[in-house]
């Protein structure tokens, strides 16, 4: 009857406790704010800054505003982005299809800003709508990211043991900075763990981190981990940059039960045979009394 009421108080006590959880706000992820490129080009029938390099590359990172000013040298001119990627179609392409500025001249000077957020990584054409001459490439590259990848990606675990897997952080794209590490296990039961859960990635390299399953059970009163399969689920952040990937995990054969079907309770099944015993010798007694 003890162990039923403390069994009963336990149970309660992690029913708030889940509760008390779930109703607990979660701050939004901030977002990451983008960069300016201040961008100086001045139009020459020649060629788009040819009295330094001629028509140069312009290379923005993906999510920056580009924020060009535009000046004349000579005569009327007209900057456009071959957004679409219909080639530079010159005077036909404002405003149909492409990123235009308005006309400008000597004495009168232009800006505008691009948002490349939309913009998929590759290389598209700024040019002058007046002169075919003043064509040059404007790169949208990648931002800066990182992978996840565990090694190996699934594992098998007997009931109360233990095993590990590697998770590789990569920069890529140039990325450096702090990652968080998180894992978690559904449904529950097994327990998971990471070490480190903080890493430091530099740019282009790489940081492995040890993930640990076990299937041992937590406690004297805690429930046996039930045999089946499970999905850990292993998390990286660095501000409101994420990834996830998942590690799937059998516990006993491939075979052998989800862990939603119950296991077959020991403790009564032991009371009950003791029980019965316990009868069949009362009975017996009084049986041979009664001759």
């Amino acid at each position: 009857m003890l162990n039923r009421r403390l069994c009963i108080f336990f149970f309660t006590a992690l029913l708030i406790v889940a509760a008390v959880i779930a109703l607990t706000p979660v701050s939004p992820v901030p977002r990451v704010t983008a960069a300016n490129r201040s961008i100086a080009l001045v139009g020459l029938v020649s060629a788009w800054n040819s009295t330094r390099v001629a028509n140069p590359t312009i290379t923005v990172t993906q999510g920056d505003i580009a924020m060009l000013t535009l000046s004349s040298g000579d005569t009327m001119h007209q900057f456009a982005l071959d957004v679409d990627k219909d080639g530079a179609r010159f005077i036909g392409s404002c405003p149909v299809g492409d990123t235009c500025s308005s006309v400008f001249t000597p004495s009168s000077g232009t800006s505008i800003s691009i948002t490349t957020a939309s913009l998929a990584p590759s290389t598209y054409t700024y040019f002058c709508t007046f002169h075919s001459s003043m064509v040059g490439s404007f790169v949208v590259s990648p931002p800066p990211d990182f992978s996840i990848t565990p090694n190996p990606t699934s594992l098998t675990l007997a009931p109360s043991s233990s095993g590990t897997t590697s998770i590789t952080l990569t920069s890529t794209n140039g990325f450096s900075g702090t990652l968080t590490l998180s894992a978690t296990v559904s449904p529950s039961g097994p327990q998971v763990s990471l070490n480190p859960t903080s890493v430091s990635l530099s740019a282009g390299g790489s940081v492995p981190s040890t993930l640990t399953v076990s299937t041992v059970s937590s406690g004297y009163y805690s429930t046996p981990v039930a045999q089946g399969n499970y999905a850990v689920n292993i998390t990286a952040s660095s501000g409101s940059l994420v990834h996830s990937t998942s590690v799937p995990l059998t516990v006993g054969s491939t075979s052998s039960a989800p862990p939603s079907s119950p296991s077959l309770p020991l403790l009564p099944i032991a009371g009950g045979v003791i029980a019965a015993i316990a009868v069949a010798g009362v009975a017996l007694f009084l049986r041979r009394r009664s001759r």
